[in-house]
Formats: C-alpha cells, structure tokens, sequence
C-alpha cells in the first residue's frame, strides 16, 4: 500500500470516528432522563453535548482536508535509472 492510500485511509477512518463519536455524544445525553445527581445537571448535559459539537466540527475540518487531498492527483512517482 502506497503512502498516499494509507494517509487516505487514515484520515477517512478519523473523520468517521469524529461523525460517530460525535453525534453519540451531541444525543445521548438530551435522549434519555436521568436522574438527580451530577448526570442530571443541565450543565454536565451541555457540556457532553459541547464535547459533541467539538468532535463533529474536526471531523467536518478533516473531511474537507480530505477531499482536497483526494481532488489533486498523486505526485509522479521517479523514474529509475537502469543499473
């Protein structure tokens, strides 16, 4: 595998990581109640929601890296001079 495939798969593997951690962590907290105590505050919810929010921005950054990268061809590869 050429350097360039791994990079693109690694950086397509990330931005599916952020989406999906993302949006877990932007729902759950709001889809169930819960009761009182520190999991219950709208505050923690807020902020595990931000955390969310954190996650799906980078994600949305990366893909948009990534589809730059995927938009420019690969670089030449040299030739070799025979021995």
């Amino acid at each position: 595998m050429s350097l360039r495939a791994s990079t693109v798969l690694g950086s397509a593997l990330f931005v599916f990581y952020c989406t999906a951690v993302g949006v877990y962590l932007l729902l759950r907290p709001w889809s169930t109640p819960t009761g009182p105590g520190l999991t219950g505050s709208g505050f923690f919810r807020g902020f595990v929601s931000g955390l969310g929010l954190i996650h799906l921005v980078v994600g949305v950054a990366d893909l948009k890296v990534l589809s730059r990268e995927l938009s420019t061809p690969p670089p030449a590869e040299p030739e070799r001079q025979p021995e």
